[in-house]
């Protein structure tokens, strides 16, 4: 079954839009259930599944992981510092992290169907088809 890209774009709201902030902090709020300001990769892990209920996504932990990694701390790498330390997902790098979530997501689905035997490796047949 082909997915459906515009449902899981809609879900994501990524776009630097008052709109989408304000939907961005009420996804924050959800994803964060102790409120304490920032989320750890079981609190990530368990808001795609449960509140965004995108399972395509959830089901490839690889992306999520590389989305999560990618994104934590990037407060850090601005020279602002982070609050909460470089292992956690801050409200100002939450969008970056629904990027890296899209943009991974694409990527391994790419790659998917070129790895036909599904090791996880693209050998040279499958790379010349």
């Amino acid at each position: 079954m082909p997915l459906d890209w515009t449902a899981i774009r809609d879900k994501l709201p990524m776009e630097k839009t008052p709109d989408q902030k304000a939907q961005r902090m009420a996804l924050f709020k959800q994803f964060d259930p102790n409120g304490n300001g920032y989320l750890s990769l079981a609190e990530t892990d368990k808001g795609i599944r449960d509140t965004l209920e995108l399972d395509e996504i959830f089901d490839c932990k690889p992306v999520i992981m590389r989305a999560f990694q990618a994104a934590k701390g990037l407060n850090d790498k601005r020279g602002k510092g982070s609050q909460h330390g470089p292992d956690y997902i801050e409200k100002c790098e939450f969008r970056m992290l629904l990027v890296y979530l899209r943009q991974y997501f694409e990527v391994w689905q790419m790659f998917d169907e070129i790895d036909s035997s599904d090791d996880r490796r693209i050998s040279i047949d499958e790379f010349k088809k």
